[in-house]
């Protein structure tokens, strides 16, 4: 079989197939980016003023105690003027007087979280989660594929063929190549990165390697947040402390020993470096409340490139920690790629299936 012909057949069979995932996907994935800008654009009224530290201090402390069960307190930046406690899919703002602003909660959102799950694993459990997975990654290579299509036919390319003029297959093909191209890079991370997000365990250890060399850290006050943040801004003093969030919980497997005495306090202290780097709060130092010992520091332009390259792979997916532009983006990505799946699917069907009618 001649490699072009195969390579049609896979484009074109293998990419009707997985079509209908897709298109959960992509639908399912313009709905959640746009929540999330909605979102990000709600300033809740406030103006950008930076905090000290000692007002740090007191914001942590204060909403730490206030709010047990929250896992992050975030302090305002320019893209977020306020002050927030969060957990997983809850956050309430504030005011600088922690005055309470709103409270959101995407899980009281029927909509939300049906479109999340259907993003998720098509609301078909473990099942449904790995079944996206391995779409996602076919997904990715049959555009892989269709960019050497492309390569071969490149001499026709027009640009005024991006919008169709008619519902003719033949308008609709020359713009499902022309889009396509033009969204074939972003696609494909975003299928890699949702393959990649159901295997964490492909890329998670990257993020745990640390440098080689021993550093003596410097030893703040034992449980005292104002002497604990001063020292961790000290040692960064250009950076900004932007979050101060809790160890996660680990739920004990069924059958295990649940771990004698209370867990270690160690704190992630996060920080924007450079206000230009599209991955925020990618800086973190660790620290033991109780001890005032720093457990770790790791700036994200220390880390080996397989960790840069780890930190990513949500990020580039989700928009996690990324600017709003981002988040835009990706979500107009999604709906080409909405349009795109449409376009294919009907010049599929006129001539493969019409034809047999025929």
């Amino acid at each position: 079989m001649n490699v072009v012909p195969a390579l049609k057949w896979f484009h074109n069979w293998v990419g009707f197939v997985i079509s209908i995932s897709m298109l959960i996907v992509l639908v399912t994935g313009v709905y959640l980016g746009g929540m999330d800008m909605l979102k990000r654009m709600d300033d809740k009224g406030q103006q950008y003023a930076p905090l000290s530290v000692e007002q740090k201090a007191h914001v942590t402390e204060t909403l730490f105690e206030r709010y047990p069960d929250m896992g992050t307190v975030r302090f305002p930046t320019e893209y977020s003027p306020y002050i927030e406690v969060a957990t997983r899919g809850k956050s309430i703002a504030f005011d600088q007087d922690l005055n309470e602003l709103s409270t959101y909660n995407i899980r009281e959102i029927p909509l939300w979280t049906t479109m999340f799950w259907l993003h998720r694993n098509f609301l078909l459990g473990d099942f449904g989660k790995y079944l996206n997975a391995w779409a996602s990654m076919v997904g990715g290579i049959v555009v892989l594929v269709g960019i050497y299509l492309w390569w071969r036919v490149r001499k026709t390319f027009r640009l005024k063929h991006s919008i169709p003029t008619n519902t003719k297959s033949s308008s609709l093909v020359k713009s499902h190549i022309q889009l396509g191209l033009f969204i074939s890079v972003p696609l494909f991370l975003l299928c890699i990165t949702g393959f990649l997000i159901t295997y964490k365990g492909l890329w998670m250890g990257a993020l745990k390697q640390q440098p080689v060399a021993e550093v003596q850290y410097p030893v703040s006050q034992k449980s005292d947040w104002q002497s604990q943040l001063q020292t961790a801004q000290d040692m960064w003093p250009e950076s900004s402390l932007v979050a101060v969030s809790k160890p996660r919980q680990k739920k004990p497997e069924p059958g295990a020993e649940k771990p004698k005495g209370p867990q270690e306090l160690n704190y992630s202290i996060r920080f924007d470096t450079h206000s230009d780097v599209w991955l925020r709060q990618a800086d973190s130092i660790t620290m033991n409340y109780e001890q005032g010992k720093i457990q770790s520091a790791l700036l994200h332009s220390d880390r080996p490139l397989s960790g840069k390259v780890a930190t990513f792979v949500r990020p580039l997916h989700d928009a996690m920690n990324m600017p709003f532009k981002y988040v835009a983006f990706i979500t107009a990505i999604a709906f080409i790629g909405t349009v795109i799946l449409l376009f294919s699917a009907v010049t599929f069907y006129r001539r493969i299936f019409k034809k047999k009618r025929k």
